[in-house]
C-alpha cells in the first residue's frame, strides 16, 4: 500500500517532532509520497510529487496538521474517492484526531486491515456557473457590510423562511461542531443524515435553527440591497454574490472517507475536545 503525506506546517514554526516522525514511519519500510509544496519534503527522504499526483497515486492520504489542513485535503480527496486519516498538529483537532505518537501504529493496523472506512456528506453550493464544495458547511455572510441581510430559504421549492441576520449558516453533521455550533446550532453526529440551517445573530428570537434531511435542495436568496456578499465553503474558497441572487445547496455527489479504528469514539471526542468533564460526585463527611 502507497501512502502520500499532505502537510500545511512551517520549518519556521519548529516542528522538530515532525521530522522524528519521517525518520520513524520511514522505517516501517513502506513506500511513501510527499508533496512537493511541503516545507519537509526536500529532507523527508520520500519521493516528492505535486499535491494532485499525489493524491492520485496514493492508496491512503496522511494528512498533518490541524482541521483546516484536513478541510483542504477533504475536499481533494472525496473528488477522488481516496481515504484519508489527519494527524493533530493543530490547536483543536476534530477532524484530525490521531495523534502524532500513535501514527506508527495506525499505519500497522492499516496494513492489517484493522480499520474502517467512515464516510462523511458533504455540500455543494452553485451560483450560475461558479460551484463550491464544503466538509463543513456553505456560509453566506454580509462581507463588509454592518447591516443585517434578510435571506430568504426555499427548500425543495417550497418556501420555508426569511431570515433577517448577520449571514447563514448550512452545515453538515460534521460541521456540526464548527461554525454551526458557534452560532448556538445543534450537534449532530456524522451519521445522521441531515442539514442544518443556522442564522448567524438573528434579530429575532424566533429565528432557530433547523435540521432536514440531506437529500434536500435549499435555494438562498439575500433580499438585501448590498453590491455585494461572501459565499464561502469551510471558511477556505469564496465566491462574490450580488444581490437578489439564486444560490442552490444540495448534497455533493461524493463522501469524504475517513479512515477509523475500532477504538474511534465520537462521544469520547466530543467529551476531550469540548471539555465535557461532567459533575463530580459530591463527598460528604
Amino acid at each position: 500500500m502507497r501512502y502520500g503525506i499532505i502537510d500545511n506546517l512551517k520549518q519556521s514554526d519548529g516542528n522538530n517532532g515532525l521530522k522524528n516522525l519521517f525518520a520513524r514511519i520511514k522505517k516501517t519500510g513502506l513506500e511513501f509520497l510527499i508533496n512537493k509544496h511541503s516545507d519537509y519534503s526536500s529532507e523527508s527522504g520520500f519521493d516528492v510529487v505535486e499535491k494532485g499526483e499525489l493524491i492520485s497515486l496514493s492508496d491512503v492520504i496522511i494528512v498533518l496538521g490541524g482541521d483546516g489542513t484536513m478541510l483542504d485535503a477533504a475536499n481533494n480527496c472525496a473528488q477522488t474517492g481516496k481515504p484519508f486519516i489527519g494527524v493533530n498538529y493543530g490547536k483543536l483537532g476534530f477532524l484530525a484526531d490521531v495523534k502524532e505518537s500513535d501514527i506508527v501504529r495506525r499505519i500497522e493496523m492499516i496494513e492489517k486491515g484493522e480499520y474502517f472506512i467512515e464516510e462523511r456528506i458533504m455540500l455543494t453550493a452553485s451560483y450560475g456557473e461558479e460551484k463550491i464544495s464544503a466538509l463543513n458547511d456553505i456560509v453566506l455572510d454580509r462581507g463588509y457590510s454592518q447591516r443585517v441581510l434578510k435571506i430568504s430559504v426555499d427548500i425543495n421549492g417550497k418556501f420555508f423562511t426569511t431570515y433577517t441576520s448577520d449571514g447563514l449558516i448550512i452545515s453538515t453533521p460534521t460541521g456540526s461542531t464548527a461554525y454551526n455550533m458557534s452560532a448556538h446550532g445543534p450537534i449532530v453526529q456524522p451519521g445522521v443524515p441531515a442539514f442544518i440551517i443556522t442564522p448567524m445573530s438573528p434579530h429575532a428570537l424566533a429565528m432557530r435553527p433547523i435540521v432536514i434531511p440531506d437529500h434536500s435542495e435549499i435555494t438562498i436568496t439575500a433580499r438585501s440591497s448590498y453590491k455585494e456578499m461572501i459565499l464561502s465553503g469551510d471558511g477556505q474558497s469564496s465566491i462574490n454574490i450580488p444581490s437578489f441572487s439564486k444560490i442552490k445547496v444540495k448534497k455533493a455527489p461524493y463522501k469524504a472517507k475517513f479512515i477509523k479504528f475500532n477504538d474511534s469514539d465520537y462521544y469520547h471526542l466530543l467529551r476531550e475536545k469540548l471539555g465535557w468533564g461532567g459533575f463530580k460526585e459530591r463527598v460528604t463527611k
